[in-house]
């Protein structure tokens, strides 16, 4: 590389090692450059430094380089939100570690006895501990109205490492007036039994819940039937003690359902009864387990059927 010198006198081509050897000052690198005449070496060219910018832009120039270099780097490295989803096991495809049960896995808790009436000046979400003498007063049974359950029910399903991983798609609560919630994998829902049931009326009266910052249904009700809201080809499963004389492991039973094929399980949401005279509306064909050789609540079963799964899919 050579630098052409401008000065008074005739112009000579210059090296620049040769500048370095001749004009280093005696304080090294902290003193300044001195052209062949005796000049600065900023007067010598022009009042400009190596990188061509006005003395004491040095620096801007560096930190542009740097910026630069930085922006190309983001470029070509993975997106942070792809690194952050390999960290939590999550995929973009069809299957999570070798098995992931087709698109994903449906839960619907049927049977859910949930409905409101006017208490006073405000509408309630009926129940059995609060509402006992209201209920007794209208030929109701007390004992049907547990929305505790689906309270119970739903944080079981929606705290699972399976949910957290992105493998749960959907969730339906089917209630015995045929009113079906949908309940988002993501929303989070009150863990006060009664924000819970305010909650719950808000949703049988305005239809929907949205997030309140991104403004995405979190709940809503949905119109029925409910066959039309789960994917087809898919494996339907309903849980019920009454279902066969023998206990099943389901962890063993989970291995030999096609990999490819989404998931559908059911399972009930009331104080007493079975739900195999309703799932038959929509799972068809349908097989029924039964899991355990007691009496399972709701949250109890979907507790080991999601552990199976989780087993099965390799999420810990």
């Amino acid at each position: 590389r050579e630098v052409l010198l401008r000065s008074n006198a005739e112009p000579e081509q210059i090296t620049l090692p040769e500048i370095r050897s001749r004009n280093m000052p005696p304080g090294g690198r902290g003193g300044r450059w001195k052209g062949p005449s005796g000049q600065r070496w900023e007067e010598a060219v022009g009042g400009k430094s190596f990188c061509g910018r006005k003395r004491g832009k040095t620096g801007v120039c560096i930190l542009t380089s740097a910026v630069v270099l930085a922006s190309v780097l983001l470029l070509l490295s993975p997106p942070m939100t792809t690194r952050r989803r390999r960290r939590r096991g999550r995929t973009d495809g069809l299957t999570l570690l070798g098995y992931g049960f087709g698109e994903g896995v449906w839960v619907i808790l049927e049977k859910a006895h949930l409905r409101y009436a006017k208490i006073g000046s405000q509408l309630a979400l009926l129940n059995a501990q609060d509402h006992a003498d209201y209920l007794a007063k209208h030929d109701e049974d007390p004992k049907l109205y547990r929305p505790d359950i689906v309270h119970q029910a739903l944080m079981t399903v929606l705290d699972s490492p399976l949910n957290k991983a992105g493998r749960i798609k959907g969730i339906y609560v089917q209630t015995t007036d045929n009113h079906i919630i949908y309940v988002s994998p993501s929303a989070r829902l009150p863990r006060m039994f009664r924000r819970f049931c305010q909650m719950m009326v808000e949703v049988m009266q305005r239809m929907r819940i949205k997030s309140k910052g991104s403004g995405k249904k979190l709940l809503k009700l949905v119109k029925g039937p409910l066959l039309d809201h789960l994917p087809l080809g898919s494996t339907k499963i309903a849980f019920s003690y009454q279902a066969g004389d023998e206990p099943v492991d389901f962890f063993k039973y989970a291995k030999r359902i096609p990999e490819d094929d989404p998931l559908v399980i059911a399972v009930g949401a009331m104080a007493q009864g079975h739900i195999l005279n309703e799932t038959e509306k929509y799972m068809l064909p349908q097989t029924a387990l039964r899991i355990s050789s007691y009496p399972l609540s709701a949250a109890c079963a979907l507790s080991r059927i999601l552990a199976s799964l989780e087993r099965q899919c390799k999420i810990l």
